[in-house]
């Protein structure tokens, strides 16, 4: 495969930005600097798995699932699809209608990419953090017939808000952890907090690539950040 293009599908990270609204910001410092020490070292002193782009595996919402370091290296990159789901509105399901119009686009084993730029509105806002597009029931049906590897989203969720904060109550009518569980009790692969899945359409309704999410190997754990990218050919 010839590349054409290399689109960084991962955000920036810097302390205080955007996260899961009921867990703490990103926060990381400069313990040494090299104008005073010689050397520069930075120390995270809080970080969740799933700040800025990340993986989900399944042991994050099924008790004794997978955990990240579980499965092989291959199951976080793979040939996809990018579908245009711009149109949809804050807090809008993505359904199992709504994929039917690209059937035909999507094949067994592929990463499926749902763009609905919402990393365009990434910030302190309630349409970033409570009222992205999400997939439903029907929509993750719909996935599970099709054998996919796995799913992505620009939402800091592939489901939708189902928490209560003071300033939002539940969006969606779908269980985050019925919907989690549908996708990842199957061995698909969930990737959330992507950033410019528009440029990979590039001005089309699907766009085909080959995606790499690879997350941090970490022991144990439930998910964890990644770099994501997506290698567009000639």
């Amino acid at each position: 495969m010839r590349i054409r293009r290399v689109i960084d599908l991962s955000p920036t990270l810097y302390n205080g930005m955007p996260s899961w609204p009921t867990l703490s910001d990103l926060r990381f410092e400069a313990i040494k600097k090299a104008a005073r020490d010689l050397y520069t070292i930075n120390v995270i002193t809080y970080m969740h798995m799933h700040i800025g782009a990340h993986v989900d595996t399944p042991l994050h919402s099924i008790p004794g699932g997978k955990s990240t370091d579980q499965y092989p290296l291959e199951n976080y990159m793979g040939e996809g699809v990018v579908l245009d789901f711009t149109t949809k509105k804050p807090g809008d399901e993505i359904t199992g209608e709504d994929l039917e119009h690209y059937s035909d686009i999507i094949k067994q084993g592929d990463v499926v990419m749902l763009c609905s730029d919402w990393s365009s509105r990434r910030g302190f806002n309630t349409d970033y953090l409570y009222k992205w597009p999400y997939l439903g029931s029907t929509g993750s049906n719909f996935l599970l017939d099709k054998r996919i590897k796995a799913v992505g989203t620009e939402a800091m969720s592939i489901a939708g808000w189902t928490d209560t904060v003071p300033a939002q109550g539940p969006v969606s009518k779908y269980s985050s952890v019925e919907i989690h569980n549908m996708l990842l009790d199957r061995d698909i692969i969930i990737v959330e907090g992507l950033s410019n899945l528009r440029e990979v359409l590039d001005g089309k309704k699907t766009n085909r690539a080959f995606f790499v999410f690879a997350p941090l190997n970490f022991v144990g754990t439930e998910g964890g950040p990644c770099r994501a990218f997506a290698l567009v050919a000639d």
